[in-house]
């Protein structure tokens, strides 16, 4: 059993906290101050060995700084005579953190050679600010427009990579699309969507994780990586298929459209993926295995699938 080590903890009280400032804050400056804290924490846990600096954490403290510099003096210039300059310079700067197009390619770029658990922070947690701060000072237009170019180079994107950190950024990108709609409609509506997304990403890094740790483990494994792939792809009886669609119901908007457009399309990319998992398991003898957590995440996924079904009805 993994025990936690004092300064994963620490950091990650701190990228919790610097999240929670920014959302609860008042003032630019707050809001830009609790965006470093969560900046700082999670630096410290990409780098939670001590061994060496990594690449993706390297990589992440460059862009994370050129944003924050361009937040602060954006909001420096908004204070003073030259708001027509700070706004924008503000709005892009916290584009360029989030990592939403067009200054999304550093994403994947970090996610490569990312731990599972930083991964799984990147993907979820760290979006959480920057989207509501988006979505809130961010016009109707300027939402559609990032929606429209967020599905469908996030289902195009991932078309040709067969790594499950590369498969799951550029899911990321058709996920933040679906996040921006949501945000448009309710703030409920957008904590349901992120909160089953967030389990989703959680289960399928923390199987991922357990099968590169220990080969012994892969057995049950393999079918929870799978499973969780189909509750990312949003298809039914998976639990992802009900946020999506509560969603579509309560969108009017055509941006809507754009954002199936790239679930369908990132849906290839998933079944390849199963596809060739399944014949690897094959191979190893460990299809009975895999059959069995197959069997239980399906009933699992189809009873909540059901319960809902029968609460709206």
């Amino acid at each position: 059993m993994s025990v936690v080590s004092p300064m994963s903890l620490m950091s990650g009280s701190v990228v919790v906290f610097g999240s929670l400032v920014s959302l609860s804050s008042e003032t630019w400056v707050s809001l830009w101050l609790g965006m470093e804290l969560n900046l700082y924490g999670f630096l410290v846990m990409m780098n939670s060995s001590g061994r060496y600096v990594p690449e993706p954490s390297v990589k992440y403290f460059v862009i994370q700084s050129l944003g924050s510099i361009g937040m602060l003096s954006g909001i420096i210039l908004s204070v003073e005579f030259f708001s027509g300059l700070g706004w924008p310079l503000m709005v892009s700067s916290v584009v360029m953190k989030t990592g939403i197009f067009p200054t999304h390619s550093w994403v994947p770029s970090v996610m490569k050679n990312s731990s599972w658990l930083c991964g799984a922070l990147l993907l979820s947690w760290q979006k959480v600010a920057p989207l509501v701060f988006l979505s809130v000072i961010l016009s109707d237009s300027v939402i559609w427009l990032a929606v429209v170019f967020m599905s469908l180079i996030g289902g195009v994107g991932g078309l040709n990579q067969y790594s499950v950190r590369l498969m799951s950024a550029y899911s990321s990108f058709v996920h933040t699309s679906w996040m921006f709609a949501s945000l448009m409609f309710s703030m409920e509506m957008f904590i349901l969507y992120f909160l089953l997304y967030s389990a989703s990403v959680g289960a399928l890094f923390h199987g991922c994780s357990l099968v590169e740790k220990s080969k012994a483990s892969s057995k049950v494994s393999s079918g929870s990586i799978g499973l969780s792939l189909g509750m990312l792809s949003g298809v039914p009886p998976f639990v992802g298929f009900l946020s999506k669609l509560v969603v579509f119901a309560v969108t009017e908007s055509l941006m809507i459209l754009f954002c199936v457009a790239g679930s369908v399309i990132s849906l290839k990319f998933y079944i390849d993926f199963f596809y060739s998992m399944i014949l690897s398991s094959y191979k190893e003898k460990m299809y009975a295995g895999m059959a069995m957590s197959v069997v239980l995440v399906l009933a699992v996924n189809f009873s909540v699938f059901l319960g809902v079904v029968l609460l709206l009805m």
